[in-house]
């Protein structure tokens, strides 16, 4: 085996590595699920309720995780003809949002990176981001930002929540936003059932 191919392998393992901490126990799966799909339901559906989604749109939910706010867009979606795509880059998670949204038709499933998904650059109508990008290290949130913007049709809109707090700050939303080429269309700091939190709107700037 070659000095490339040695490369290759120790950049494969070290990804591999990487991602096991985004891999969720029994404990947590049942929690987010007992929970998400029971007494926390209306906060996912005002949330979802609040991105003023036509119905008709392809969205892209970025971090879809065990799908109780997937599911709620899935029903939007449905409504107006719309689909949607799930992406995460767990495994656990995966097999969880699958089994929730199993009626679905209208939805896709993508297991990996943003930047190796098959969703073609441009094809997209509106990426949500709910509670995902704080949990991505810092040296990794412009690489994403830049895919999921590239992502978006012109004038397609990026829809953000995240938690204050958490290693996030506005300053960093704005900048991360603009480097990847979007233009801001709101910023808010607002109180939920999920405690204090930005919320970001974006667009991809037509031509």
């Amino acid at each position: 085996m070659g000095q490339h191919d040695g490369n290759n392998l120790k950049a494969a393992a070290e990804e591999t590595m990487s991602f096991s901490r985004y891999e969720p126990s029994e404990t947590e799966i049942l929690i987010t699920l007992g929970l998400g799909l029971s007494v926390i339901s209306p906060y996912y559906r005002r949330f979802v309720r609040g991105l003023r989604l036509r119905g008709d749109e392809r969205v892209l939910d970025y971090g879809s995780g065990s799908g109780v706010c997937s599911r709620h867009l899935a029903a939007r979606l449905r409504r107006g003809g719309g689909h949607l795509d799930c992406v995460d880059i767990s495994r656990g998670w995966m097999q969880v949002v699958r089994r929730t949204l199993r009626a679905c038709r209208h939805v896709d499933f993508h297991l990996g990176l943003i930047r190796d998904v098959l969703i073609a650059d441009g094809s997209v109508d509106a990426v949500v981001v709910h509670f995902v990008l704080h949990d991505i290290p810092a040296v990794e949130r412009p690489l994403v930002m830049n895919c999921l913007s590239r992502k978006l049709s012109p004038g397609g809109r990026l829809l953000l929540r995240e938690p204050t707090g958490e290693g996030l700050e506005r300053e960093e939303l704005y900048r991360l936003a603009n480097n990847a080429g979007l233009a801001s269309i709101s910023l808010q700091e607002r109180k939920c059932l999920a405690g204090v939190v930005y919320d970001a709107e974006w667009t991809r700037p037509k031509p």
